[in-house]
């Protein structure tokens, strides 16, 4: 049983996806504040997923709820996801009598934890529920150093890369043409992508002010997926650039691929990255990419060609800059070739298939099991 925050269209829900289609176990998922897009796909394999809507007072009773909800389906591994499932469904768990409980690290940083300070309590919170649980999960070699930094035991620790689905984001000129047709996009114009939650860590202000000057200045558009706290101040600072006509904010998409199909070029201003998903899903499509931080990228044995990285700099206008230049350079090259695609790095294809990954998943819960 996998126990994951909500369903919405984040990386987190969307690997727990690509995971229960492709696990050889039964699975069943409980969403604890609420379902989405994600929701809808896993029930559409086949899988039962419970939502528990957990907002608000009902946080009180989480814990019993878990408890008695575990008893009733006695799973013998319960896979947590995400900092409030690790809170609730951990302990919730052990009470409940389960014999395996992983946790999966899809968000850790140096200095934050899904864009939470990492205070003394929290950190202290984490490292009692990391003892708590069975083994953890950690999504790439960068979240595993970081765990062990904070003195979690390497041996309680397994490396998932996560996974991805090669075969669905490869480019599809039918959903590039209805992408561009729902969006009033024609297929000459030079479309520039963005993927990703629109929060602080995600820095779509930095994407928009770098794409300003090739929507004002040659006709291209900014498609933006993905939503949150952040819409309104970034659809006023679009206005504010004078751009918003060249902007097409999508909020939470489930059809990715079809939006990577729709554009040309793809950029990524995140920081604090895990993995970098937006990005390799990109460069998986066939696009050249701009990006800030993606740990994906760096445990690869040799650069991906179509990948092009920003330096981390410490001046926010700087930054906005290089990220421009890099854009621009990647726009002219993409329009010399007929905004054709890319071939793809057969590196990302051998070491991020989503088929390895889930198989990997479930050798962690046989290990754990005894077989």
């Amino acid at each position: 049983m996998h126990v994951i925050t909500a369903l919405g269209t984040g990386g987190a829900e969307r690997q727990l996806e690509l995971l229960v289609a492709r696990s050889r176990q039964q699975s069943a998922v409980v969403a604890l504040y609420e379902g989405g897009p994600v929701a809808d796909a896993i029930r559409a394999l086949g899988v039962r997923v419970e939502v528990l809507g957990m907002a608000g007072a009902a946080r009180l009773t989480a814990v019993p709820r878990l408890v008695r909800l575990l008893r009733r389906y006695r799973p013998d591994v319960v896979h947590v996801h995400l900092l409030a499932a690790q809170l609730w469904a951990i302990p919730a768990a052990r009470l409940a009598g389960v014999p395996v409980v992983v946790s999966s690290e899809h968000s850790l940083m140096d200095d934050s934890m899904e864009g939470r300070p990492l205070t003394p309590a929290l950190r202290g919170t984490y490292r009692v529920l990391e003892r708590l649980a069975s083994h953890t999960v950690a999504v790439s070699a960068t979240t595993a150093q970081r765990l062990q930094r904070w003195g979690v035991d390497p041996q309680r620790v397994t490396v998932v890369d996560n996974g991805i689905d090669v075969d669905a984001l490869r480019f599809d000129p039918a959903a590039r043409a209805a992408v561009r047709a729902e969006l009033g996009v024609d297929d000459d114009t030079l479309v520039v992508g963005a993927v990703g939650r629109l929060e602080p860590v995600k820095r779509m202000d930095q994407v928009l002010r770098a794409a300003a000057p090739l929507l004002r200045d040659r006709g291209a558009v900014l498609v933006v997926a993905g939503s949150g706290s952040l819409a309104a101040p970034l659809a006023e600072l679009a206005r504010s650039l004078g751009v918003e006509g060249r902007v097409r904010w999508l909020g939470s998409r489930s059809d990715v691929a079809g939006v990577l199909s729709a554009t040309d070029v793809l950029v990524s201003a995140s920081r604090d990255e895990t993995f970098g998903m937006a990005v390799v899903e990109g460069l998986v499509a066939g696009l050249p990419a701009a990006y800030v931080e993606c740990p994906a990228l760096e445990e690869l044995p040799a650069p991906v060609a179509a990948a092009v990285q920003v330096p981390e700099l410490d001046d926010d206008d700087e930054q906005v800059a290089a990220l421009g230049r890099v854009l621009a350079q990647l726009a002219d090259e993409a329009v010399a070739r007929g905004l054709q695609r890319l071939p793809v790095d057969p590196a990302l294809r051998s070491r991020y298939g989503a088929q390895p990954a889930a198989d990997r998943v479930d050798a962690v819960y046989r290990s754990l099991t005894g077989g």
